[in-house]
């Protein structure tokens, strides 16, 4: 019996799909605008599910040309809404084509179940009504383990390294797109205050970095070719042009560990001296002149208020005081200050640029401390038979990642959803090859067993 191809069919179900959401459009505006995302997430499922690899150049698109922010410029409304909600949104796509293609992982996925249990608490505990709303509280969620929604999915080997790979490129391609886009006016590379920015804004553009150096390293120690050392420079300068001292801070920790701990089948003896050595001089070439654009703000002579924290976390930490233990509800952060106060109008922000008081105010002292402990025991337990160069920096870089977190928006962001799926990537392609090694040394131990008898 004759059927229709996997990749044909595939095709007329995004075709379907997409007459259905323009006759929708044409007959009810308004719901199509709320189906919008959905819709979206569901065509790319099915757009990519032939070709897995593609959703890696999707994500590192999406993220690299900063389509939420982009948005939020050009346009006003519903549009800019619909923006930010794609990009929360192919995450899920992403995830959806994966567990289609080749079913769900076994891992247990701790930051979405310790998510899950507080969303709980908030709809059935707490009073959400006094604070937020119900949807907000939902919409809160599904942003909340956008970032954690891909360690659902089961995939080969080569998807896996293709992400960790890719994840790299997305502060490049933020850095190269914005000079190229420069020139037409839509863009400027630099902020007001000449920080870089890229396609994002300085500290988004960081948070990216902060990711990208994880990666890179992760690839050089695996590889050791001369490219993944090359493009963690790049990376890294990056990162120094948008004079973020946090997520600077938070990578030169992370350096640090995987330097001063990484063992000789990690990481040489001779190869230490010749990175110490040999790569100085490049390095001060390369490095140093955006090492002394940096230097401007991190040893200037003006105080920086921290972008506003020492105004912000008194409003978190009085909300915490007042109720410590389960918060007041996942999304109620963000409405514990007030937008009319004249010091939140000059900083023109009300982000608590610190994840444990934000998740503190959602979920109270208990729920944060839930939620980090199920992070920290996703990599920690996910690393435990892995090769040592992935061990090595995966719990370097969950350590990095927690000092990070109490200076910037780590787990909300957009950035979040890029550290996270590599953390995810890396942590499945460490799994798939332990698996793969264990019939080898079994082997081996019988053969061994074979000329011990003989």
């Amino acid at each position: 019996m004759r059927t229709v191809p996997p990749s044909l069919l595939a095709l007329l179900l995004a075709l379907l799909a997409a007459a259905a959401l323009l006759a929708l459009a044409i007959l009810e505006p308004q719901m199509a605008l709320a189906v919008m995302p959905a819709a979206v997430a569901l065509m790319v499922a099915l757009l990519f599910y032939e070709a897995p690899l593609l959703a890696v150049g999707l994500l590192v698109v999406v993220y690299g040309l900063a389509v939420d922010v982009q948005l939020d410029l050009v346009a006003t409304g519903g549009a800019a809404a619909l923006g930010s909600a794609v990009v929360k949104l192919v995450p899920f796509a992403i995830a959806a084509m994966l567990c289609m293609r080749y079913g769900f992982s076994s891992a247990i996925n701790w930051p979405f179940l310790a998510f899950t249990i507080v969303a709980m608490i908030s709809i059935v505990v707490l009073p959400m009504g006094r604070v937020s709303t119900n949807a907000e509280m939902v919409r809160s969620f599904i942003g909340s383990v956008a970032p954690f929604v891909l360690a659902f999915a089961a995939a080969p080997r080569r998807v896996w390294s293709s992400f960790c790979k890719g994840i790299v490129f997305i502060p490049l391609l933020s850095a190269a797109a914005a000079f190229l886009v420069w020139p037409t006016g839509l863009q400027s590379p630099f902020d007001a205050n000449w920080r870089f920015q890229g396609m994002h804004s300085p500290p988004f553009l960081a948070g990216f970095a902060v990711t990208g150096v994880f990666a890179s390293t992760l690839e050089y120690l695996r590889t050791g070719r001369t490219r993944w050392l090359l493009l963690t420079g790049a990376v890294l300068a990056v990162l120094l042009a948008t004079q973020a001292r946090a997520p600077l801070i938070a990578v030169m920790l992370f350096l640090g560990i995987v330097f001063l701990l990484a063992d000789r089948r990690v990481l040489p003896l001779k190869r230490k001296v010749d990175l110490v050595m040999g790569g100085m001089l490049p390095g001060a070439i390369l490095l140093g002149p955006v090492a002394i654009f940096a230097a401007d703000r991190f040893f200037g002579d003006d105080d920086v208020n921290l972008s506003g924290r020492d105004v912000i976390w008194p409003y978190f930490m009085d909300a915490i005081d007042q109720r410590p233990l389960f918060g007041y509800g996942l999304g109620a952060g963000k409405l514990i200050v007030d937008p009319e106060d004249p010091r939140i109008r000059l900083i023109r922000s009300n982000a608590a640029h610190n994840e444990y008081l934000r998740l503190s105010v959602d979920a109270g002292i208990i729920g944060c401390a839930l939620i980090f402990s199920a992070i920290v025991a996703w990599v920690w337990i996910g690393t435990r038979r892995a090769a040592p160069a992935d061990r090595l920096v995966l719990r370097a870089a969950i350590v990095g990642a927690l000092l990070h977190s109490g200076f910037d928006n780590t787990l909300i962001a957009s950035t979040a959803v890029a550290q996270f799926t590599w953390f995810a990537a890396a942590l499945a392609r460490a799994r798939l090859e332990q698996r793969e090694s264990i019939p080898a040394g079994l082997m081996r131990e019988d053969l061994a067993r074979r000329l011990r008898a003989a």
